[in-house]
């Protein structure tokens, strides 16, 4: 029944992409989107500097993984952290499904550090909790910074303002969960935890919590990973303005900056894989403002998505020759077999 639920729930996912791209394609016209991606390969040297720095911030989300199993007290090599973690991008870029890399990348990394299961597996959801509010801070900061510019527009303040809410919540969230250990303030959760049914669910989810709340205790680690997200957001945003020179838009950085995190929120939402339509639909509606066309609007999501996507093919051909350096002893095999 949950392999049908799931299942059902893809391909509903994929039917509103088909869906949302096929409205586009006929918004921006299927001729005029052929013409720009001609012209614009004729720019051949900008598509290709956006594509190899693309692998910048591929880099940096890779470190701030491996500074998080690192805290976690797994100590994976730098080797066989980019190994698991490729083969993951690949997975997330070529698998239907939300997070059919996430679940390949947990399950590799459990193998790794088979005595530390839950904690292995609570790493890929840290790296994603903090990736997310960090593109929340940048996307509020940047509400904020460019409030005037936004509000003067409709398109823009009809999305900024909305945004900018589900920013300060999951921002506020976000310091709740680190500042405050929940288990400890909230009583009712700790006694949970050894209730006849809910205590094995509810022990399991002590564990992954405590694996978030042990990153409040490193503040150079919070730094670190405070430092190279931002970075690897600015990297983005910096990708988006080389395709836009390969468009041949003359727009300041700042509107790159104020947008990109924007559209980027917004394809965060899971409603399509990937965010496929939804993110190329906002960069539409928010760049007309500024009289971009929709055909360019499109490009300027997606082709940074596409990069993204391409340095994920590395992690297939790493995926063929991966092999666990420290595979589940026999006992323990048998063991979880019997469970």
């Amino acid at each position: 029944m949950k392999s049908l639920k799931q299942t059902a729930s893809t391909l509903a996912r994929l039917a509103i992409a088909a869906i949302v791209m096929t409205w586009l394609f006929r918004k921006m016209g299927v001729a005029t989107l052929g013409q720009t991606l001609k012209d614009c390969a004729g720019q051949w040297y900008w598509l290709a500097a956006a594509l190899a720095l693309t692998l910048v911030p591929v880099l940096l989300c890779m470190a701030r993984w491996k500074l998080i199993l690192d805290a976690q007290g797994l100590l994976l090599s730098w080797l066989r952290t980019t190994s698991i973690f490729f083969i993951g991008l690949f997975f997330n870029a070529f698998m239907i499904g939300p997070t059919g890399g996430d679940i390949i990348k947990a399950y590799l990394t459990a193998r790794e550090t088979h005595q530390k299961k839950t904690e292995a597996v609570s790493t890929i959801l840290i790296d994603r909790v903090i990736g997310m509010l960090m593109l929340a801070l940048m996307t509020g900061g940047m509400i904020l910074i460019r409030w005037n510019f936004l509000m003067e527009h409709p398109e823009t303040r009809r999305v900024a303002i909305p945004m900018l809410v589900v920013c300060l919540l999951l921002l506020g969230g976000g310091i709740l969960a680190f500042s405050v250990h929940l288990f400890e303030k909230i009583p009712v959760l700790k006694r949970m935890t050894g209730h006849r049914w809910m205590g094995r669910i509810a022990s399991l989810v002590e564990r992954v919590y405590n694996a978030f709340y042990v990153c409040r205790k490193h503040p150079r680690l919070l730094l670190q990973i405070t430092l190279s997200s931002l970075t690897l957001q600015t990297c983005l945003v910096l990708v988006a303005a080389l395709v836009g020179k390969a468009l041949g838009l003359n727009v300041r950085f700042i509107d790159y900056l104020t947008f990109y995190p924007l559209v980027s929120m917004i394809g965060a939402i899971p409603v399509t894989p990937g965010g496929l339509g939804l993110r190329e639909g906002a960069s539409i509606h928010m760049w007309s403002v500024l009289a971009v066309s929709a055909d360019k609007a499109f490009l300027l999501a997606f082709m940074p998505y596409l990069f993204l996507t391409a340095w994920g093919i590395p992690g297939g051909i790493l995926f063929l020759f991966h092999r666990s350096a420290n595979p589940i002893p026999p006992a323990e095999t048998m063991a979880s077999n019997q469970e």
